[in-house]
């Protein structure tokens, strides 16, 4: 295959790729506390091999360096729900326990499961600042928790919520859809002055007008990239015959 068949193709791998990205962050629209994700692309350089001149062609190949993280906070909605909990620092995460270990959330719909622990809708428990699970006793009917996270009941102040940051957040991996694990370069900083709201929950920040298009601009990028490479095509072919015609 000549280069330009071999960069076309590059470019619509990445698009591809991209295009996987946007559908997911449509179907998380309405997935509290997820933020978007988007495609990091750079041109891979290479030398073409096909002269001894030590001034080689160079060809331009795409290639995505992998997916960035959009970290802006998203709308917070009033539910009246006391257990629903927003953080108001666009910085800072929820620490529950999840798949073994440590993990960060900004979905702050909490719950309790039948044995009194808070837990997230997915069953998470949610950590307390010492690193163990918040319990509220059976006979206890009052819940609130206050702008410095503190949880309390009728019978006082229980734990506080664990709530933390990162120097760089960026670097986080996801895990699902609402979950954040840090790497073993990461550490997660306690944040002494986070803000919480009771009665909140932080919707996700994708928009799905921009979404969409982002989308429509994908799909026609893929096509033009279909028609350079259909034309390439064509024009090897009418070489090919034009040659075969000659040596006959």
């Amino acid at each position: 295959m000549e280069n330009t068949g071999y960069i076309a193709l590059s470019r619509q791998t990445a698009l591809w790729r991209r295009m996987d990205t946007i559908a997911n962050n449509l179907a998380n629209m309405n997935t509290t506390g997820y933020r978007g994700q988007d495609m990091m692309f750079t041109d891979y350089l290479v030398r073409t091999p096909n002269t001894d001149s030590a001034f080689r062609d160079q060809v331009r190949f795409v290639q995505d360096m992998g997916q960035v993280n959009d970290l802006t906070p998203g709308p917070q909605k009033t539910t009246g729900n006391s257990m629903d909990v927003a953080l108001q620092d666009a910085d800072t995460f929820f620490a529950v326990e999840a798949f073994g270990g440590e993990k960060y959330t900004r979905a702050g719909g909490f719950t309790l499961d039948d044995q009194g622990k808070l837990v997230t809708r997915d069953g998470a428990p949610v950590l307390s600042e010492n690193g163990t699970p918040i319990f509220i006793a059976p006979n206890e009917s009052q819940f609130t928790v206050s702008e410095t996270g503190t949880v309390s009941t009728e019978n006082g102040a229980i734990a506080k919520l664990k709530v933390v940051r990162f120097d760089n957040p960026q670097a986080l991996r996801r895990v699902g859809s609402s979950l954040w694990e840090a790497n073993t370069d990461q550490t997660a900083q306690p944040a002494a002055t986070a803000r919480v709201a009771q009665g909140f929950l932080e919707s996700s920040n994708v928009n799905g007008v921009v979404e969409m298009t982002r989308m429509i601009d994908v799909q026609r990028s893929y096509q033009q990239t279909q028609n350079i490479l259909d034309r390439e095509d064509e024009r090897i072919r009418k070489t090919i015959d034009i040659w075969t015609r000659r040596s006959a």
